[in-house]
């Protein structure tokens, strides 16, 4: 009898939904990293729904960047695990990780907890809610 605590190899061949869905996000992580919003709003819907820590509410990838971009010099999010799961309508996504970065007045953080929620349906993201421990790194400083 054969176990993976005994150094065995296990390969898989099918592929799931939900390998898929992380691929997916995966791809539009990397995309917003790279600055390139085409390939990112790409893999949403154009009816996307974006709402972050504070309620704030968007209906495109275009509006969320420009809103960051009016706070953040520079945020970068380091992802540390990916997880999904069947949701109402489709696949969810959780994403969890810590940014670093800084405010337009030059002040860093870094080691800010975050978590992504993505809501994938038909191949396309259609939901993105986030939250953050920023606002309370803020008032700490």
């Amino acid at each position: 009898m054969s176990s993976l605590g005994e150094g065995r190899i296990v390969v898989g061949t099918a592929r799931g939904e939900r390998g898929d869905v992380i691929d997916l996000v995966r791809r539009w992580f990397d995309a917003t990293a790279a600055r390139d919003l085409g390939t990112a709003a790409s893999l949403m819907s154009s009816t996307v729904r974006i709402t972050i820590s504070g309620g704030h509410r968007f209906n495109s990838l275009t509006d969320f960047m420009a809103f960051g971009a009016a706070r953040y010099h520079e945020v970068r999010k380091q992802c540390d695990s990916f997880e999904a799961c069947e949701a109402a309508g489709g696949f969810a996504v959780y994403v969890r990780g810590e940014m670093t970065g800084s405010w337009l007045d030059g002040m860093a953080f870094s080691r800010v907890r975050w978590c992504d929620r993505f809501l994938v349906q038909g191949g396309r993201i259609v939901d993105l809610e986030t939250w953050s421990d920023l606002a309370e790194t803020r008032l700490q400083l």
